[in-house]
């Protein structure tokens, strides 16, 4: 684990109770993630299976013998709505997505009836732990919005501003990315970032300072801003990358996993509880860190 993401372990350990985690349909894998996490005194977990993964069940011991620690139900589908259920009645405090389609799982959060909507909009927040960089780093939205208008940006910027601040960031920089610094009429991200940038300075958007439009070399490197001549507080220090369109973002955040040996955790904010939506080939680690991201958001909404 690294560094920046012990840290995290560490703020949620240190608090007096633990959050409860619902574990909807977990494979094998997630499983030993979740009680990994549990014995690192991250979560309380609670497994929702369904019948299809009623051999998952029998092939661990240690959990059969905690009877009062799952439930099993005929379908998916059944699982992901008394899951999310018992997070909106406050029995449980967050999601971890198992085995189980994530459009399924999404469509009983935003159900109207039971569901987690708050009326705010649902973003991906992805948290980066990069050798390269000297802080955590985070990336959105490249897990869940599509392709942003300007309103769903500033959704987007104010979801993962509460994200950081409850890492500690106390007044995050946000680096809103385009190809170049400068607006352009054909170029409609410059257009958006250049907008994002005045709502902040209007004293629209708060705690937090934006910058934009800015390229990804000169949020990421002092010295890149230094030879270009870019002057600006978020220059080679920037907290949080917002990008044009969720393309963007998922080539980024691969790109600094796989070239940059970056670290991951990926949360869902703006529901009425976190919502964990790691893919199916997400390493044990990479869930551990968001199951521990996740608990620390959980605990940040409830201040």
């Amino acid at each position: 684990m690294g560094k920046r993401f012990q840290n995290i372990v560490n703020r949620v350990t240190g608090r007096p109770e633990k959050k409860r985690c619902a574990v909807v349909c977990p494979d094998e894998g997630t499983v030993r993630a979740a009680l990994k996490a549990e014995e690192m005194g991250l979560v309380d977990p609670f497994f929702f299976f369904d019948e299809s993964r009623r051999e998952v069940l029998k092939g661990l011991s240690v959990l059969q013998e905690r009877k009062d620690a799952y439930l099993v139900v005929e379908l998916p589908e059944e699982a992901a709505k008394i899951a999310v259920q018992r997070v909106r009645g406050r029995e449980l405090d967050m999601l971890l997505k198992g085995n189980i389609d994530t459009a399924l799982l999404l469509k009983q959060v935003v159900n109207k009836e039971y569901g987690l909507l708050t009326g705010r909009l649902i973003t991906h927040v992805g948290f980066l732990d990069v050798p390269a960089y000297h802080k955590m780093l985070v990336v959105t939205d490249g897990g869940m919005v599509t392709y942003p208008d300007l309103e769903q940006k500033r959704a987007i910027l104010e979801n993962a501003v509460f994200a950081m601040r409850a890492m500690g960031v106390e007044k995050p920089k946000v680096a809103c990315l385009a190809a170049v610094e400068k607006v352009h009429d054909k170029m409609p991200e410059t257009l958006d970032a250049a907008e994002l940038k005045a709502m902040n300075d209007r004293g629209e958007i708060v705690d937090c300072v934006v910058e934009g439009p800015i390229s990804f070399d000169l949020a990421f490197s002092r010295e890149a801003a230094a030879v270009k001549r870019y002057d600006s507080p978020v220059a080679g220090d920037a907290d949080i990358m917002l990008v044009p369109d969720f393309v963007v973002g998922n080539l980024v955040a691969k790109a600094i996993i796989h070239a940059g040996h970056g670290l991951f955790a990926g949360v869902l904010i703006g529901a009425s509880a976190p919502v964990i939506v790691t893919s199916r080939s997400s390493t044990s680690e990479e869930k551990i860190n968001s199951i521990a991201c996740s608990a620390l958001l959980a605990h940040a909404s409830n201040v």
